[in-house]
């Protein structure tokens, strides 16, 4: 059998592919999933006025605002008495996956929205809770630290 010579050319063609296989393996570490904050972003940019910033101002105006509560049977969000909504939804948004996000309509019992702590992922979320009454929209953001 006759004995493999090792020379730079080798050398040189090793290294090339062990650079490509560095590349290709950063390429494919690199990709991860990329969920949007919302699938319709531009019809939303579109609303923002009326949806967010009219919202907010509504909702600065309140003399009694919705509390959120943190138990451990889950999120407690617990309306005044004064505050009627006709709808309404709860979004609890996680920063790195879509899926673990919890959105949920608002259906108040005792002036009260239970969100269940089994629908929750520890760690952090954005809140939004948005509701309708008398025909004006609300809006209070907030992060939520759930630890339970």
């Amino acid at each position: 059998m006759a004995k493999f010579n090792f020379t730079w050319g080798h050398g040189v063609i090793l290294a090339l592919v062990g650079f490509m296989a560095f590349i290709l393996s950063l390429i494919f570490l690199a990709d991860t999933p990329g969920d949007l904050v919302s699938e319709n972003y531009y019809e939303h940019s579109l609303n923002y006025q009326k949806e967010t910033i009219e919202a907010e101002k509504n909702t600065n105006a309140l003399a009694h605002k919705p509390e959120v509560k943190l138990q451990a049977n889950g999120i407690n969000i617990v309306f005044p008495e004064e505050i009627q909504p006709s709808e309404g939804s709860v979004l609890l948004m996680r920063g790195a996956y879509a899926k673990d996000d919890v959105k949920d309509t608002l259906r108040l019992r005792n002036q009260q929205q239970l969100i269940p702590a089994a629908k929750l992922q520890k760690g952090e979320y954005d809140m939004e809770l948005r509701w309708k009454s008398n025909g004006d929209f609300y809006l209070i953001k907030k992060r939520i630290e759930w630890g339970y």
